[in-house]
């Protein structure tokens, strides 16, 4: 027995060790100014600070496998954390990436003496540690003790629904899901889809779209909807900009609600997500300049549509939802701005924002920030309900200055751009929040289009038949149809899901 708690007492050191050095950090930027939010996190901390407890209890059985994975561990929650707290970046697929086609002269640039000093710390930490391994026994049965540890583990993992995504999320598992989604996801990419069957009814010399997708953007919080509050002051004045009030999302959630925004799926046909590619690969063959310029990681349902672009940007690839810290869409206008100075004749830029999603602030520079107070706990319900609404509603004001500020480069050129949230937002309505529950008020998702002088002119038709059909109820899978129409494209799923054709309504 003695033993064991000499054993026990090891391990709970080296945990408390690599909590402070790895799994703390990790939590240094959220919003907490209560006691319950306090609380709150450290539970938190002390919770996922459990999954290293359990991989040490097993790691450390054996003291030959401990000499090998505890600085290792260390090492590496140390690197984590500098760049956590340093550069506001965690571990995702898309960083990953980049580190996997880093040149030695590109990682050297963000290896700095104080990293150094930093991770030779801890390893020399990692070091002492393996030396008080060896200087104690293993409990007795040390493979049933492993067995033990292993079935904590995963009984601890998969029993705590809310705790798993956090966990994922965190140190160490982060970097194992990561690992294995890039994997998955560089397996995505070499599926291949056929470009669906499509006729050019006429072809166009001169021609920019421009796609912006949201991120739980509602409609009825825009002003320029009838919201209340001024929320769009900047749009509500523009003269060729047509809000489509009445725009329905089946699904309510990314990764459900691109694919039916990107290619021929629909709620008859959702295999095409599957098999077919997105109207970027259309248009990119038809001579169009593509790029994919995105804001937000890179989910497993649209992996491949971004590749069927020329150019794929990604703003802020460290970026998660876990990370509370500036992470604003404004970020994607220079490289907007590098995309149109190239002088392509026609081009698609397909901007992805992160708009509305939670933690609202973190999504709002300061100066944008119109309406208070706003929210202080990244804990939801540790909010006010006027707090959270607040918060919202200066996303949707910050969306205004973002999407104003992509329409003032457009002005003179032959252009049209779509805006269109890939869900809503749940406020509170009926005890829900955000939009993981699929309540009614994520299923309406905020949408618009604005187009050039030169585009009507050139195509008054299409703008006539826009203003016939726009306060018509359409689904998001309006959209594919909709882009190609401008192009003068058309597929043989075509029917009524163009909004720039007469009469085309859905009822």
């Amino acid at each position: 027995m003695k033993t064991f708690w000499q054993y026990f007492l090891y391990i709970a050191a080296t945990t408390l060790w690599i909590a402070l050095i790895a799994v703390a950090p990790d939590f240094f930027d959220n919003p907490i100014t209560n006691i319950t939010g306090a609380f709150t996190l450290i539970a938190y901390v002390i919770a996922i600070s459990v999954v290293s407890f359990l991989f040490l209890y097993i790691a450390a059985i054996n003291k030959y496998l401990a000499a090998i994975f505890i600085p290792i561990y260390g090492l590496l929650g140390a690197a984590v954390s500098y760049y956590r707290v340093m550069y506001r970046v965690t571990i995702t697929p898309l960083i990953l990436d980049c580190i996997l086609h880093t040149n030695i002269e590109e990682a050297a640039g963000v290896i700095t003496w104080s990293l150094v000093l930093w991770i030779l710390f801890n390893i020399s930490v990692g070091v002492g540690f393996v030396v008080w391994r060896w200087k104690i026994k293993a409990p007795k049965y040390p493979y049933a003790h492993a067995l033990c540890a292993i079935l904590l583990f995963f009984g601890y993992y998969y029993c705590h629904g809310r705790l798993h995504q956090s966990i994922n999320q965190r140190y160490p598992m982060h970097i194992i899901k990561s690992l294995q989604q890039h994997i998955w996801l560089q397996q995505q990419r070499q599926k291949p889809h056929e470009l669906p069957q499509y006729i050019v009814e006429s072809p166009i010399d001169t021609l920019d779209i421009i796609v912006v997708i949201g991120e739980s953007t509602r409609a009825d919080h825009l002003s320029l909807n009838g919201y209340e509050r001024l929320t769009t002051p900047l749009l509500s004045q523009r003269t060729n900009l047509v809000s489509l009030p009445y725009v329905y999302s089946e699904q309510t959630h990314t990764l459900a609600s691109l694919p039916i925004l990107l290619t021929r799926a629909d709620s008859l046909h959702p295999e095409y997500q599957f098999t077919e590619t997105s109207f970027a690969a259309i248009l990119r063959k038809e001579g169009y300049h593509s790029a994919w310029i995105s804001n937000q990681d890179l989910g497993e349902t649209f992996a491949t549509y971004p590749l069927e672009c020329d150019t794929t940007i990604w703003a802020n690839a460290g970026k998660s939802v876990f990370v509370f810290s500036g992470w604003y869409d404004e970020e994607l206008l220079p490289y907007m701005d590098e995309q149109l100075d190239l002088k392509y004749p026609k081009n698609l830029l397909i901007l992805h924002t992160i708009g509305s999603h939670w933690y609202y602030n973190n999504h709002v520079p300061e100066e944008h920030h119109y309406f208070h107070p706003i929210t202080n706990n990244r804990v939801v319900t540790n909010n006010t309900p006027e707090q959270v609404i607040n918060s919202y509603d200066n996303t949707i004001r910050y969306m205004d200055f973002v999407v104003d500020s992509i329409i003032q480069r457009l002005e003179n050129r032959c252009a049209i751009m779509f805006y269109i949230s890939d869900h809503g937002e749940s406020l509170g309505e009926k005890g829900n929040w955000l939009h993981a529950a699929g309540a009614d008020a994520t299923k309406y998702p905020a949408c618009m289009i604005w187009y050039s002088d030169l585009f009507e002119k050139k195509y008054p038709e299409k703008i006539n038949a826009l203003y016939s059909n726009y306060h018509q109820r359409y689904r998001t899978d309006f959209l594919f149809h909709s882009v190609l129409s401008i192009a003068k494209i058309r597929t043989s799923h075509y029917n009524q899901l163009d909004i720039f054709t007469l009469y085309q309504h859905i009822n």
